[in-house]
């Protein structure tokens, strides 16, 4: 979600014998070694990423670690030791291999005498698969609100893992961007200007990481995750980004702070050195599921076509229709199509950041009500209204302000893939649509939309005449959408077996108050073989 635009045309230290999950187990950030907790993710069918980060020191340091079949890491089944230092800010990243397909298993770090909490991971499966379960998950803005969605998931038993969609974090300043309930809620940034340099990108995970509930689902499940623009700067590409000026940093050596800096405290594969910056990748659910995770943000994207703040429609139209604009890059683009050739699997799985649903926006002229108060000044909400009113594409930040880049992205699913679901976050909304070539209804394709795990949505900053009236006046000029809830945050739950794939909005009501309640929104599925036939009731 952008911050100054909407349209976007112009203008538990321990765990139970149950392996419960309570808000008392993980408060770690009041001391310790391990205040960060632990992580795994980029689960591989031998092998995963297991992470802690160690606080408290000013030397480097000794961290031993354990993985075990059982939670009381009794059957020890592989240890060893590494040294972190200043050098990788303290965080450790272990590759642990040699294991046992689609197995469960629990871990810990040590460190002068200290244990970290014991975490709790598995193994992609092999062979014959059949179902996977997926939490789908973007935009966890800290000082909006409660990571209540993160509880969630940790509360659940049969995640394979964790699909981080981008925005793990955002790199605005106390007082800017969806920082209005930070003071109430106790969740001010830190550090409180916004991230530039190493350090305060630093500081901005190691914020993130003490979160309780963020260290429940860590410690739960594995993740896997990809960036998108917030970990470095908003609406980023290859050369430039929205929220980045010249006095601010050299661009080159923001992005490689903000990219060192993921991959110190993220459980991905890979150090921030040279090529393994690369993060679209692959993962093998057996024969059933093949998941490809995209890089739609910093490898191959060219400037958005109303990027420096270009107004002039006649010139944003020429930039769009120009074909030789990528969103992927050509060296990413020819490895999707050399992955989904090289799959087996019954459904090609494509995790990526921004919505490919070509969407048209609603004329807000009906729709708002400029005498209420708002989250944005009437005069830009009037701007809004006076460039809605020919329903232009929403959001140039999206695959809509590369046409032709997504037209071939389109073809490429529908001449190398059997059953194309793609999965999508950034918009803070819950959606679903079929996807077609251009000039046809015939889906190719479904996408999946999660909303966001806490940053506000249109409703949040769009006075409106009645409840759900732009997402109404949405769904109505856009035939091809399935479903769309812009009010409420959550998480996407996809389950895939052998006949259908089946997704579940699962919504919190509030991200505002530490109680809440979950709800289960919407399902829906597409069957296996009859991705033609488009999204049907669950």
């Amino acid at each position: 979600m952008r911050r100054r635009q909407f349209l976007g045309l112009v203008a538990g230290s321990t765990l139970g014998s149950a392996f419960g999950i309570g808000r008392a187990d993980e408060a770690q950030s009041g001391g310790g070694a391990f205040r960060h907790g632990v992580a795994s993710g980029d689960p591989l069918a031998d092998s995963i990423i297991l992470w802690t980060r160690v606080s408290g020191q000013a030397a480097p340091v000794r961290v031993g670690w354990q993985l075990a079949r059982d939670p009381a890491l009794r059957s020890i089944v592989k240890e060893g030791e590494v040294v972190t230092g200043p050098e990788r800010d303290y965080t450790v990243k272990v590759d642990a291999n040699g294991l046992e397909p689609d197995a469960v298993y629990y871990y810990r770090f040590t460190s002068d005498g200290q244990s970290s909490p014991v975490g709790r991971t598995r193994t992609l499966p092999a062979g014959t698969v059949d179902s996977v379960r997926f939490a789908v998950v973007s935009c966890s803005n800290y000082p909006y609100g409660y990571f209540h969605v993160y509880r969630d998931i940790a509360e659940q038993d049969d995640i394979d893992a964790v699909l981080h969609l981008g925005d793990y974090l955002y790199e605005y300043p106390m007082g800017g961007y969806a920082t209005e309930f930070a003071a109430a809620l106790g969740r001010e940034p830190e550090p409180r200007h916004e991230t530039v340099t190493l350090d305060d990108y630093r500081r901005r995970h190691a914020q993130y990481k003490s979160d309780p509930d963020s260290q429940a689902m860590h410690s739960r499940h594995p993740l896997i995750a990809i960036w998108d623009d917030h970990e470095i700067a908003n609406d980023a590409y290859r050369s430039g980004a929205q929220n980045h000026q010249a006095e601010e940093a050299d661009y080159a050596e923001r992005v490689r702070a903000a990219v060192q800096a993921y991959f110190e405290w993220m459980p991905i594969r890979g150090t921030a050195a040279g090529i393994e910056t690369r993060i679209y990748r692959g993962f093998d659910y057996g024969d059933l599921v093949s998941l490809v995770m995209l890089d739609t943000r910093l490898v191959g994207r060219d400037a958005q076509p109303d990027a420096n703040g270009e107004t002039d429609p006649q010139v944003i139209g020429r930039r769009m229709q120009d074909p030789s604009r990528r969103l992927l890059g050509r060296e990413q683009e020819a490895w999707l199509i050399a992955e989904l050739d090289r799959s087996l699997a019954t459904w090609q799985l494509i995790g990526q950041q921004v919505m490919v649903a070509p969407t048209r926006s609603a004329n807000l002229e009906p729709l708002l009500d400029l005498e209420s108060n708002a989250g944005l000044p009437r005069e830009m909400l009037e701007q809004y209204i006076a460039v809605s009113r020919s329903n232009p594409p929403m959001l140039l930040d999206t695959w809509n302000g590369y046409p032709a880049a997504r037209e071939d992205f389109l073809k490429t699913l529908a001449e190398h893939a059997r059953n194309p679901v793609v999965v999508t976050g950034d918009l803070h909304t819950a959606m679903a649509a079929d996807l077609a070539r251009a000039g046809s209804d015939v889906p190719i394709a479904v996408e999946l939309m999660t909303t966001s795990v806490t940053s506000p949505g249109f409703d949040e900053y769009l006075p409106q005449v009645r409840p759900n009236a732009v997402r109404d006046a949405t769904l109505e000029i856009n035939p091809m959408l399935r479903y769309m809830e812009t009010s409420r945050r959550g998480w996407l739950a996809v389950k895939f077996d052998r006949a259908a794939c089946t997704a579940e909005w699962r919504l919190v009501d509030t991200v505002h108050a530490p109680s809440y309640t979950v709800s289960v929104d919407k399902r829906l599925e597409v069957l296996a073989g009859q991705i033609g036939k488009g999204l049907i009731e669950a």
